[in-house]
């Protein structure tokens, strides 16, 4: 199904973007702290102290007395965007850009708790065995958000803001005469952020075989702005018929829960399992709209107000200048199987450490792909306030699909008289969340090849870690230059450029609030050459008594 994606293309997706259990694939990176960073994510069975609340709750059952991990990794995302054909003519303006190459679009976020362009995310966890109090058990407590890098500035041209920031949060549109960003339909600006702690315990079942459990709880919060057709059809994208909604969204009590096992089979080597329950996240809040001057029904100026209590679906008390709007969505399960090799000396002291993980996670499922988007507003004829068109409940789709990893890393140590240096490095690899021609500037949907690497300076009670890594995505260009026109009968991007059925069309169009999906004009706006990549740094430490 395809949306009318409105108030919230909103890079609802970027919510997934953090989860708390570590997992890879879509938006999410392999790693979850330091050390299983630098491993490119290879360390669901190797993990054995605070991380292993987040890779492989089972893990902590083979920790020794307390530990306390506390440890980042800042991330950067480069992404840019060149847009396929040229801006439209206006058919009742003229504007010095009409007619021009669409230029490059670049990624220019700087989040507010960041270091420039990186952005900070924390892992810490506390994990003990209780000094034997209960005989093989071990609990743990920790706070993570899944590496990943939710935020997008596509508000420039050629490094130039745009759309102007409003007081009430939201965006005003700037002199008609400069060029808009080409992906202004898909994504202006967004944040997002998941805060989850957890609890785990594990519990040695057998001299071989531990099993633990996650229960994680928290809230979430997003915002987002995006550009919608203002009117009924705007085929030739003509910016003074564009309205820009702003969707500032929290849901304060999201849960989830998962399970892991690792099981011994010789001392060398140790298989593992970890799975991850779906999350569902409904998310309310205030909408904020601004019309262009040429936003109009039956030639009529306009205004979006709130619809009456009484026919709120989402939530009550909209105002004229902050409508009420919830969205539904869920992160996906996820499923990891591994096999460690260890190397043991003559005295059976491990030397060093080889794992291979492979994951499968649940992008394709529906609620984790499809968002369910509710605005509680009107349209309505600034004459006749009375009257208008109610905003469309429905769905907004990223075309995503399932998608597969596979992480080898390992680790090697090299004794310091009393204390080691610990050096440790891993690839992966993961498919692509997005279904072809379905890849966009909101979401990350891209495969890409993960290469890491790092070390630890072990002491008598203390542990310092750090870290390196790069995430490879490359270009990605979408052939396609499908730009069709307002005519009789409408035109589209089937063969002979027929109008194409929802199920049929290939990637998203133009966010439109007046007509239900089965009315959405097909006009594809993410068409042309992506190229990305990001750049981690890791620093942790870790402390035993």
């Amino acid at each position: 199904m395809k949306l009318r994606r409105w108030a919230v293309t909103l890079g609802l997706s970027s919510i997934s973007a953090l989860a708390t259990s570590a997992t890879a694939g879509g938006l999410l990176l392999p790693g979850a702290g330091a050390k299983s960073t630098a491993r490119a994510g290879a360390a669901m069975v190797a993990a054995d102290d605070g991380e292993a609340i987040s890779l492989n709750p089972a893990g902590i059952a083979k920790a020794k007395g307390t530990t306390i991990t506390l440890g980042f990794a800042a991330i950067n995302y480069a992404m840019s965007f060149h847009r396929n054909g040229n801006y439209d003519f206006d058919d009742d303006n003229t504007d010095p850009y009409e007619g021009e190459r669409y230029p490059l679009v670049e990624n220019q976020s700087k989040p507010a708790l960041g270091i420039g362009s990186y952005l900070p995310v924390p892992a810490f966890g506390i994990v003990s065995d209780l000094g034997g109090a209960v005989p093989k058990l071990h609990v743990g407590f920790g706070l993570y958000t899944t590496n990943a890098y939710p935020n997008r500035d596509m508000n420039n041209t050629n490094g130039t803001p745009f759309f102007v920031p409003q007081d009430n949060g939201g965006f005003d549109f700037p002199n008609f005469g400069d060029p808009p960003p080409p992906t202004r339909y898909d994504i202006i600006k967004q944040e997002a952020v998941i805060i989850m702690p957890a609890i785990v315990a594990a519990y040695e079942v057998l001299p071989n075989l531990d099993v633990g459990a996650r229960f994680q709880a928290g809230w979430a919060h997003l915002k987002s702005s995006v550009a919608v057709w203002g009117g009924l059809a705007n085929y030739d994208e003509a910016l003074r018929k564009d309205g820009i909604f702003t969707l500032d969204a929290k849901d304060n009590f999201i849960y989830g829960w998962g399970l892991g096992a690792n099981f011994r089979a010789t001392p060398n080597l140790e298989i593992g399992a970890h799975y991850n329950a779906q999350v569902d996240i409904t998310g309310r809040g205030a909408a904020v709209a601004t019309n262009g001057p040429g936003v109009d029904l039956s030639g009529q100026p306009v205004s979006v107000l709130p619809v009456d209590d009484a026919a709120a679906l989402c939530q009550t008390g909209g105002t004229v200048l902050a409508q009420r709007g919830c969205v539904e969505l869920a992160l996906p399960m996820s499923a990891t199987l591994g096999a460690r090799w260890k190397f043991l000396d003559g005295s059976g002291v491990e030397r060093g450490d080889l794992e291979l993980d492979v994951e499968w996670q649940n992008w394709g499922a529906e609620r984790a792909g499809d968002f369910r988007v509710i605005v509680d507003a009107k349209i309505t004829p600034q004459s006749l306030p009375d009257q208008g068109v109610t905003l469309k409940e429905n769905i907004i789709a990223h075309g995503l699909r399932d998608t597969y990893g596979v992480r080898l890393g390992g680790s090697w140590r090299f004794p310091q008289g009393a204390n080691q240096i610990i050096a440790r490095g891993g690839i992966g690899h993961e498919t692509a969340a997005a279904k072809k021609n379905w890849e966009r500037a909101d979401f990350d949907g891209a495969a890409r090849t993960m290469i890491a690497a790092g070390a630890s300076y072990k002491m008598a009670r203390v542990q310092i870690d750090a870290g390196f890594g790069y995430v490879h995505e490359g270009t990605r260009t979408d052939s396609r230059n499908c730009n069709p026109e307002l005519m009789t009968p409408f035109q589209g991007c089937g063969p002979g450029m027929a109008l194409q059925e929802l199920d049929d069309r290939q990637g998203p169009d133009p966010s439109n609030p007046l007509v239900v999906p089965e009315q959405q004009a097909e006009n594809p706006v993410n068409q042309g050459t992506y190229k990305s990549h990001y750049v981690l740094f890791m620093l942790g430490a870790s402390t035993w008594f």
